[in-house]
């Protein structure tokens, strides 16, 4: 069964946003809002992730590369990949988590 999920823009209000805006049985999305120059200290996934930028630049810096994602990129994480996050600029994302 289809369902619309929405997400307000946060930002307004406060510098960061971590909400869960949807699961089930396959998957969980976090929605994270950040002001530029916030971020998420270093820490990994137990299942694999989709990464998807609805607006900004943010960078996640794994140990051996960094991603510089903008407006409409993907990234994809396997399992306990460690990763930080910076907003390089005032950036919303989506987080899919797989099981």
């Amino acid at each position: 069964m289809a369902k619309l999920i929405h997400t307000d823009n946060e930002l307004s209000a406060k510098d960061k946003s971590i909400k869960k805006v949807f699961g089930n049985e396959q998957s969980n999305i976090v929605n994270i809002q950040l002001k530029a120059g916030e971020g998420i200290p270093e820490h990994d996934s137990k299942n694999p992730i989709f990464i998807i930028v609805r607006s900004g630049t943010v960078k996640f810096v794994c140990p051996d590369e960094e991603y510089h994602l903008k407006d409409s990129d993907i990234l994809y994480m396997e399992a306990e990949e460690l990763h930080s996050v910076e907003a390089v600029t005032d950036t919303d994302f989506l987080v899919v988590f797989l099981k």
